[in-house]
């Protein structure tokens, strides 16, 4: 898998910030709702997003939850403060926090909840970005990784590795991205995997911090 540094990806999602609205946003709205139904977050949680992008899911956001959104991309996120006016119109209690989610600036267990939308395979560091996660959340929080993963299918698996390079390099994401493996790595068990969407090899992956 080609590597990837947070310079390129910054860059990346600098210019996806112009059009990622037109594009993923519409493309991939019901796997962010399948995925908010998941994390099944009740009134008074205060759920951490990482990778909240440009906000698409501040309108997702429970009637009584709290959100923390942080991202990397600063052109994302003027584009989600922009969004949340309008969230806040509509009784969205949120902040949002420019930050590294593999070097998340919060304490231990200081959140009820989490979402990784669509990150994980953007990420330079996504081991150290899934132990951030676990870090800040509460034992016995729940914590739901969305995103695509390589397909079961062989010959959609070797398509996916021969683009990578491409992606990793210009769009700012892993096309060849395991989904087990990343977990091995992590050591993080696995709770669900559920598809999150009607086609096409995207995952909604459930775990849970524990106690140490």
């Amino acid at each position: 898998m080609p590597t990837m540094d947070t310079a390129s990806v910054q860059a990346a999602y600098s210019r996806w910030s112009k059009v990622y609205d037109g594009t993923f946003g519409w493309l991939l709205s019901g796997a962010r709702r399948r995925a908010w139904d998941i994390l099944d977050a009740g009134a008074g949680a205060h759920v951490i997003e990482v990778g909240v992008g440009t906000g698409l899911s501040l309108p997702l956001v429970p009637p009584g939850c709290r959100l923390t959104g942080i991202d990397f991309s600063r052109a994302m996120l003027q584009r989600a403060r922009r969004r949340l006016h309008q969230a806040r119109a509509a009784h969205c209690d949120a902040v949002l926090v420019e930050a590294d989610g593999s070097r998340l600036p919060f304490g231990d267990r200081t959140f009820d909840a989490a979402i990784a939308p669509f990150v994980v395979s953007a990420a330079p560091e996504p081991v150290p970005l899934l132990h951030e996660m676990v870090r800040v959340c509460r034992p016995g929080a729940r914590l739901v990784v969305l995103n695509h993963f390589t397909p079961s299918n062989p010959a959609l698996a070797k398509l996916e590795r021969r683009l990578s390079a491409v992606t990793s390099s210009v769009l700012g994401f892993h096309a060849d991205f395991p989904l087990e493996p990343l977990f091995r790595r992590a050591e993080i068990a696995i709770d669900t995997v559920q598809r999150a969407t009607p086609v096409g090899s995207w995952y909604a992956v459930t775990f849970t911090r524990r106690e140490p």
